[in-house]
């Protein structure tokens, strides 16, 4: 009698498991004459499918929590709290800031001039092919999306219409090679070629490749393709490795003269590219690896290796001089929920050359937010983060400079940092809670004091943004207590750190955002976020 129930009960999960997978990929099947498919609602954990239907078998009323509902607002319905700020300078051969890569500018800043959506009457829209999604989402000068989409092998230039997320071309960039998956490095843990890009000043995509090339794609008018213009070839300057290992060049920013460009490569190759000759210049970095994107400013390109910040620059010559090496304290060990030892951040610029460098390190128990002085490295302030013993993050900050009535600096700079520890297992994160403002003034006799303003209870792993015109902080993660996952754009205010409103953004695996950056649209009340399978926007509707 127990061998049958036993048998009975494994015949029952392998049917529901099969029907599962059976739902799982008809679920992709676009609505007749819909120009787009929308990401189902229906891709849901295995756990969370065989409850539902243990509880539609027996027919139990697991009953939702009623935090899970579709909008929740803890603020007046009316609120928006624009930031004074110093305007970040605009690079000359970039894209408008208001977002032309991944953290927004040339200074990584990851904050937005325009208002995000304020919660009135919001209306989500999405889209999918499938598994895969967005690394970086940059605006042109018609304000339509550019964006590389990837399944993890494969990559795709994609320009889309802000609005309705049509696709309205599309381009093949190189894929990862066959042996990919030989690398070791799983999707999801990915930080090669082709999820970071920049729009440069003429609309054009220049995109590092897995190919180890630079290639330069002009983004079309209505109606027309994308074209290659140029390619540089940087296999060749990179770091050698055995089979089936293999360096990436993953970042690329221009120089503030338009003369070159400056890369980095995962494996710590720093170079610049002239732009005219395609002349070559390499730095190595002995013993280091680089994480996250570097940032570019007047004074130079500022990189962040997972043992110390460099501030480098040329020559006359044109070869690449380091003004100076900052080391910081990398941790023992990789934390739980990062990619890989050391700082999880990128390098983030406020103020003009006599501001500061804001970046974590990788310290025990706690973390520490740290500034630097960018005219010569030196480290001014520092404060820990977040609960000891569970402190760690793995995106970049978001940062700026205030400033007064006449828009000009007032030495009190403001950093918004993530808590991402946590035993992440894909697709299920697991962060510790912590959101935190830090703000640094600069005393009358040029030292400064750094203290920590608020921290919030919200949690996430995505790539956060700071609304300067709304005033808002926005990030994006599931409720907890919900039968089926509820996946939320949320709102914080950033002068108090309280709450401002989360809007349900969808249900199931398929709104899972896992380490993916949201984004603002420059005319103001549109968020995008990237998921696994597509991309996400959240707009205030009409009243």
């Amino acid at each position: 009698m127990v061998r049958k129930i036993i048998l009975c009960t494994i015949a029952l999960a392998v049917a529901l498991f099969g029907w599962y997978v059976v739902s799982f990929f008809l679920s992709f099947g676009a609505p007749e004459g819909a120009s787009l498919t929308p990401i189902p609602q229906r891709l849901l954990y295995p756990a969370e499918f065989f409850r539902e239907q243990w509880n539609a078998i027996f027919r139990r009323d697991d009953a939702a929590s009623p935090e899970c509902v579709d909008f929740v607002r803890l603020h007046p319905a009316d609120f928006s709290a624009p930031i004074a700020h110093v305007e970040i300078p605009q690079h000359p051969f970039m894209a408008s800031n208001s977002g032309n890569n991944m953290h927004c500018d040339g200074y990584i800043s990851d904050t937005y001039e325009a208002a995000g959506p304020l919660g009135l009457n919001p209306q989500v829209t999405s889209r999918t092919q499938g598994f895969g999604g967005y690394g970086t989402v940059t605006f042109d000068s018609s304000s339509r999306l550019v964006a590389v989409h990837s399944n993890g092998r494969r990559f795709q230039l994609e320009l889309m219409d802000p609005t309705t997320l049509e696709e309205l071309a599309s381009y093949d960039l190189p894929p990862r090679p066959w042996y990919w998956l030989l690398q070791g490095v799983m999707p999801w843990e990915y930080i090669g070629a082709g999820m970071y890009f920049y729009l440069d000043e003429q609309d054009r995509a220049i995109v590092p490749t897995t190919e180890n090339t630079i290639q330069v794609v002009q983004v079309p008018d209505a109606g027309g393709e994308f074209e290659l213009v140029r390619e540089y070839d940087l296999s060749d300057h990179v770091v050698p490795k055995s089979w089936p290992k293999r360096d990436s060049v993953a970042w690329v920013l221009p120089d503030w003269s338009g003369e070159v460009y400056w890369y980095a490569t995962t494996g710590g190759m720093v170079g610049t590219v002239a732009v005219d000759s395609g002349a070559v210049r390499t730095l190595r970095l002995e013993g280091e690896i680089v994480e996250n994107s570097f940032a570019v400013a007047e004074d130079g390109a500022y990189v962040l290796s997972d043992r110390a910040l460099y501030r480098l620059s040329r020559d006359g010559s044109g070869g690449i001089v380091v003004d100076w090496r900052t080391e910081y304290d990398r941790g023992p060990r990789k934390k739980p929920g990062h990619i890989t030892r050391g700082s999880g951040t990128s390098v983030s610029l406020m103020g003009d050359p006599d501001g500061l460098v804001a970046i974590t390190d990788n310290a025990e128990p706690r973390i520490h937010l740290i500034f630097l002085e960018r005219r010569d490295g030196t480290a001014v302030c520092s404060v820990p983060l977040f609960e000891e013993g569970k402190s760690g993050t793995d995106v970049s900050v978001a940062c700026f400079e205030h400033a007064d009535e006449a828009g000009e600096g007032t030495g009190v700079y403001s950093v918004v940092v993530e808590n991402n520890w946590g035993r992440n297992t894909f697709p299920r994160s697991r962060p510790s809670p912590g959101l935190t403002r830090v703000d640094v003034t600069r005393q009358d006799d040029g030292t400064y004091a750094c203290e920590e303003i608020w921290t919030s209870d919200e949690k996430g792993i995505c790539v956060f943004k700071l609304s300067l015109g709304s005033g808002l902080v926005y990030t994006y993660w599931r409720r907890e207590n919900c039968p089926i996952t509820h996946w939320y754009l949320t709102a914080v205010d950033f002068a108090t750190g309280e709450t401002v409103y989360k809007t349900l953004v969808g249900t199931g695996l398929g709104y899972d955002n896992w380490a993916g950056a949201l984004f603002l649209h420059p005319d103001g009340g549109i968020a995008y976020s990237t998921t696994i399978f597509g991309l996400v926007m959240i707009r205030d509707g009409a009243l």
